[in-house]
């Protein structure tokens, strides 16, 4: 990710890396301004309950879940069967042994296909930070902290 940012803010300022140093680093404080504040009406603009991009990924997982077969073991461990692969997911745990639902702590394939088995809302086992909300709070206007005199 840092890679990324650094790579951006690059291609965005090339002719300001020729500049003083001064120079350089008001461009890029006013490249991050617009940044944030584009994506801030983009948050503003989201209707749905989670992020645009963590709203695709859970459809594609969705999508993916339409070919396995589930198989209970208990109330909250599930045998799902991906061919010739078999996974276990746990869901009071919110673990499978794919490792990706608790390390993307979103329902992987095997996760939404228990859950779509069980009618059980997958969006209740989506961490906060996917949601909108969450997006609009990171980009949430900055206060005017001067001391009036």
């Amino acid at each position: 990710m840092t890679s990324n940012i650094a790579e951006a803010l690059n291609s965005a300022n090339l002719a300001a890396r020729e500049t003083p140093v001064t120079t350089l680093m008001e461009c890029l404080r006013a490249q991050m301004q617009e940044w944030t504040y584009n994506n801030r009406k983009d948050a503003q603009k989201c209707t749905t309950r989670l992020t645009p991009s963590s709203e695709k990924k859970l459809i594609g997982n969705y999508v993916q879940s339409l070919r396995l077969t589930v198989k209970p073991a208990n109330q909250n461990m599930f045998e799902v069967i991906d061919e010739d692969r078999t996974r276990i997911v746990n869901l009071t745990e919110k673990t499978c042994t794919c490792n990706r639902f608790q390390k993307d702590e979103m329902p992987c394939n095997h996760a939404v296909a228990v859950m779509k088995d069980l009618n059980i809302n997958t969006y209740n086992y989506c961490a906060q930070y996917y949601t909108s909300k969450a997006w609009l709070q990171t980009y949430e206007e900055t206060k005017d902290t001067r001391l009036e005199t």
